[in-house]
Formats: structure tokens, C-alpha cells, sequence
């Protein structure tokens, strides 16, 4: 199985965005200002607004993540490391972080987790005799990389002449998203996280997948195996 796991500090920075707001209509112990009789002032000063931002305003903020955490990212890999003619993949972003994934020359799947603002680095590549194989003649998922973190784990899988309807953990479904071709020959390049304690994974994650005209189940494994005392697997 060509899975690789990234360090667990690699995608902190991805899980989380907090963000603060305040109302500037009144004074700091949340009374307006009053005249010496009590009576309200009205102010001459506009009220203060808060724009929300719009899909443009993020979506751009985004890309200007992705590209500098990109750049820190080639800037500090080496040169037998560094993606083939496919190029980098975006698997996810979050507000000041960017996760990658790529194929290199020699057919090696690599991932790293990189910070935009130069910061924190974490990047693997699979050994040479883990390359990645060639598309199957047959219909099959393959999975390729487990990323985890502090906040859970990410999982990119392929699959060949076939296509994903949906994943579940215990029949829940999970959010997944189709990443940009990478593979070559019509593989197509999927990705799903889940979050909470990593170690608290274990079992596997059904994939429901659509293979020409019928469905096929298929599974991607956790990272941890059950625990002791722990009376089921956490996806199953």
C-alpha cells in the first residue's frame, strides 16, 4: 500500500481561523453618550461598518496563501523531490497554510504542509520502490497518502475507471473533494479529512464508487489500529 504519513505538525495552521469583532456604536461599558440632563447625543460621526467579505475577496486571499506557501515550499525542496510535469496540486488551504501534493519525475508521491508566511515546513516523499503504479486494467481504489495532524488526518486516494459517490465513517458521510489530475492516464485524484484526535482513528472509511453502470464499495484504511479497551473501530 503507497501510503506515506506527514508529520503531525504539518497541518496546524489548516484547521482553524478565529476571528474577532467588535461594535463601535457605543462606549467601552456599552452605554451611548448622554448630555448633562441624560438625554442621548446624537452623533454627527457615521456609524461604523463592517463589509462583509465577499466570495471574490476570499477566494483571492486564498490564492495569495497557496501561491506564497507554493513559493516556500519549492524554495526548500530537493532537486530530486520536486513535482514532474503534473506540478504541485492544492489538496486544501486554510488562512495562513497550504497542504500539497505532487508526483515527481520518478513516479514518487510527496505531500508537505507549508506556512505562507515562511514558517513551519514538513514534506515527504515515498521511497523509490513505493513509486506510484500505473493505472490498473481493472476497476480499484488505491490510496496514496495519509497526512496527519494535530487536528485529524487527511486522506488522498486514487481510483481507476471508476468514480466516487460518496465516503462514510460508521454511515456518516464525509465531506470529500476531487483534486486536480495528477496521476496521468485518467486516474482520477480524491481527498477527505477527519478531524479530532488522530489517535482516536482507527478502522477503515468506506468509499461508495460508481463502475460504469453499478456501485462497488471500497475502503481506505486509518493510520491506527484499535486500541486496547476500545470495543469498536472509530470508522467501520
Amino acid at each position: 500500500m503507497n501510503r506515506i504519513l506527514v508529520s503531525a505538525v504539518a497541518g496546524a495552521a489548516l484547521l482553524a481561523a478565529t476571528a474577532c469583532t467588535t461594535d463601535s456604536r457605543g462606549s467601552a461599558d456599552g452605554h451611548g453618550s448622554t448630555d448633562g440632563r441624560g438625554s442621548p447625543v446624537k452623533s454627527s460621526a457615521p456609524a461604523a461598518t463592517t463589509r462583509p467579505a465577499s466570495p471574490q475577496d476570499t477566494a483571492a486571499a486564498r490564492d495569495k496563501v497557496i501561491e506564497a506557501a507554493r513559493t516556500h515550499l519549492l524554495a526548500h525542496t530537493n532537486a530530486a523531490d520536486l513535482p514532474g510535469p503534473a506540478g504541485l496540486v492544492t489538496d486544501t488551504a486554510g488562512p495562513s497554510s497550504a497542504l500539497f501534493v505532487w508526483v515527481t519525475a520518478d513516479r514518487r508521491f510527496c505531500s508537505a504542509g507549508a506556512a505562507a508566511d515562511g514558517g513551519f515546513l514538513a514534506q515527504t516523499c515515498v521511497p523509490s520502490r513505493y513509486a506510484v503504479p500505473a493505472r490498473s486494467a481493472r476497476p480499484g481504489l488505491v490510496e496514496l497518502l495519509t497526512a496527519q495532524w494535530v487536528g485529524g488526518e487527511n486522506h488522498v486516494f486514487g481510483t481507476d475507471h471508476e468514480t466516487v459517490r460518496s465516503v462514510t465513517c460508521n454511515g456518516e458521510p464525509v465531506p470529500f473533494r476531487e483534486l486536480a489530475p495528477l496521476l496521468g492516464g485518467g486516474r482520477r485524484l480524491y481527498a477527505f479529512d477527519l478531524p479530532g484526535p488522530t489517535t482516536a482513528h482507527s478502522g477503515r472509511v468506506t468509499v461508495t464508487v460508481v463502475r460504469a453502470h453499478t456501485t462497488a464499495t471500497e475502503h481506505v484504511n486509518m493510520i491506527w489500529k484499535r486500541r486496547k479497551g476500545q470495543s469498536r473501530p472509530t470508522c467501520a
